[in-house]
């Protein structure tokens, strides 16, 4: 444990409790790092089934989030709000969990071309651990059994389109409420999230491939993009 410790980076997923952007200092001085402007529709942007632009106030959001070096999460943002920001911000940028949309086609998945843009500014997407967002109409009432493999294939989607394993990671989203029935079979707990690792060097990825899709790409990211003590 002494080797391994855990740490906690805030996330604000989804932007409406900043009645302002003004108000986003506030957060900031208190811990936050990375803000997600959309979850569906929010007052800053298009997002998740809501398609839509940027508004007025999503760009102060912007602006105010590059001033103080905070991270955008791109990953719930409506493709009309996810090119605009990216032509607007040009701080860090990520899509902290978010699969692909050559294996699940919705809007709450990435495109291919989202998914180069993301990699030319160095941001890491983190895989969703969702059986819904794994297999392309999966219902709990199926039962239909999600493994491993289904979450390699994404990962691996990216990893060849992009020609490296530089830009994946995991974004699990086990704390989206839906419970063990909607995650994959071989997952419990997180302690379980090893096992991606597993299933990646079977399939022919590095050692130093996998620890970097199991969190090193992160800390890379996190290095940049936080402030120094």
């Amino acid at each position: 444990p002494a080797e391994r410790p855990v740490g906690f980076l805030l996330l604000m997923e989804g932007a409406d409790p900043l009645t302002t952007p003004d108000l986003l200092e506030g957060w900031y001085r208190q811990g936050l790092r990375i803000v997600g402007p959309a979850w569906m529709a929010t007052r800053y942007a298009g997002g998740t089934h809501a398609p839509g632009p940027l508004t007025d106030l999503g760009r102060d959001l912007l602006a105010e989030m590059q001033r103080l070096g905070i991270m955008l999460d791109q990953s719930h943002m409506a493709e009309e709000s996810f090119w605009q920001a990216l032509d607007l911000f040009s701080g860090t940028v990520i899509a902290s969990h978010a699969n692909c949309r050559e294996y699940v086609p919705t809007d709450r998945q990435l495109t291919d071309d989202m998914i180069r843009a993301i990699a030319e500014r160095d941001g890491v997407i983190g895989a969703v651990l969702h059986n819904g967002f794994l297999v392309a109409g999966w219902k709990p009432e199926t039962h239909q059994p999600v493994g491993l493999d289904a979450i390699v294939r994404h990962i691996d989607h990216i990893c060849q389109l992009l020609g490296t394993a530089r830009h994946c990671g995991i974004g699990s989203d086990f704390d989206g409420g839906a419970g063990v029935e909607h995650t994959p079979e071989p997952f419990d707990t997180v302690a379980d999230l090893g096992k991606i690792g597993d299933a990646l060097l079977e399939t022919g990825y590095s050692d130093d491939d996998v620890r970097g899709i199991l969190g090193e790409n992160w800390l890379r990211v996190f290095r940049r993009a936080l402030p120094t003590a």
